[in-house]
Parts: C-alpha cells; sequence; structure tokens
C-alpha cells in the first residue's frame, strides 16, 4: 500500500525541509512556509510560548526576527516527511522524528525537536542509531564497531533495546518499527 502525503488530498498541513527551505503541502498544493495561514502562524507562536525554554533557544538564534523564529520551531519539529499530518482539523500535533543533520551537536535537540518515542519510552540517540544501523544487511560485529562499543556492550545495548521495544525478537519487527518511528 503506498501512503500519500498528508495534505495532498484535504486541508492538513505537513511541513517538511527541502533544499534548505521550509515547506508544507495542503489542500493539494506545496507552499513554501511564507504563505502560510494567519491561523498556522497563531498555533506556532501558541505552542512556542508554552515551552519557554524552547522560546529562549528561538530568541537566541533569532533575536531579530519572531517570523524566523517561528519558522524554526517548526522546522525543528516538522522537518520530516512521516505521512502523518503537522496540522489536522485544526489541531497543531506534538511533532515527529526525522534525521536532522544537526543531531549531535544542537542546543535545541531534545528542547525544540522530537525525540522517537515508542511503548512510552524516549529513544536515545545511541538507541536511534542502533535501531537505524540494525535493520541494514551489517553483522552485529560491524554496527558494534562502528558504535565503537565493545561486542558484550553491544548485546547489553541490543537487549534493552528490544524490551523497550516489547521484546521484539525479529529484524523484521525492528524494520517495521524503525520505518513507523521515520528512523528509517
Amino acid at each position: 500500500m503506498q501512503k500519500l502525503i498528508p495534505g495532498l488530498l484535504d486541508n492538513a498541513f505537513e511541513f517538511f525541509n527541502l533544499e534548505d527551505d521550509l515547506k508544507f503541502v495542503s489542500d493539494g498544493k506545496l507552499k513554501s512556509f511564507t504563505e502560510a495561514p494567519a491561523s498556522v502562524i497563531i498555533m506556532l507562536k501558541e505552542a512556542i510560548d508554552k515551552n519557554p525554554e524552547a522560546k529562549a533557544i528561538l530568541i537566541e538564534w533569532h533575536p531579530e526576527s519572531e517570523f524566523n523564529q517561528l519558522k524554526q520551531f517548526a522546522s525543528c519539529k516538522f522537518g520530516g516527511i512521516d505521512y502523518s499530518a503537522d496540522i489536522k482539523d485544526g489541531q497543531l500535533q506534538e511533532g515527529e522524528y526525522w534525521k536532522c543533520p544537526k543531531a549531535g551537536s544542537c542546543v535545541g535537540e531534545g528542547v525544540i525537536c522530537t525525540s522517537p518515542i515508542y511503548n512510552g519510552h524516549v529513544l536515545s540517540k545511541t538507541e536511534i542509531e542502533l535501531i537505524r544501523l540494525s535493520t541494514t544487511e551489517k553483522t552485529n560485529e560491524a554496527i558494534a564497531e562502528e558504535l565503537n562499543l565493545p561486542m558484550g556492550t553491544f548485546h547489553k545495548y541490543k537487549h534493552t533495546l528490544y524490551e523497550k521495544l516489547g521484546f521484539i525478537q525479529t529484524k523484521q519487527c525492528l524494520t517495521k518499527i524503525a520505518y513507523s518511528l521515520n528512523i528509517i
């Protein structure tokens, strides 16, 4: 079954980063963030106001422009295409995980952007990378080496991760979870 991007056939909104710009799809049209309606701008502003830590970071990054703060917030919070509407029925969703190029070096990581959550557990950067690498054809030894982990520690991390994910048993099940979380 092929998935459609939200907003192609309805009035939902799907934000995503494309060629260093933030775009959105709604009402079957691809638009630049500069074309976002006032109602969307208000929703984003309200979401920022509810998170003082995120607001402080956005002001530090863009002290002269509230518009750029809003755009940055939407970019960080909703930057990938996950086939789940970012705004649906007039409600701003919680956010989504996407592979940000600044991951690991950004002060806003985990504050503005959204970490993947599965079975009520927030996944760490190491767990995300372990999931991503485990869905490839790489061997456990190659994955442990890439993560710079001794094999014993690797197996301990993998066991703990599989428990968090609901005691999964197969690579196919892990791949399905990774896909649903937008990790792959």
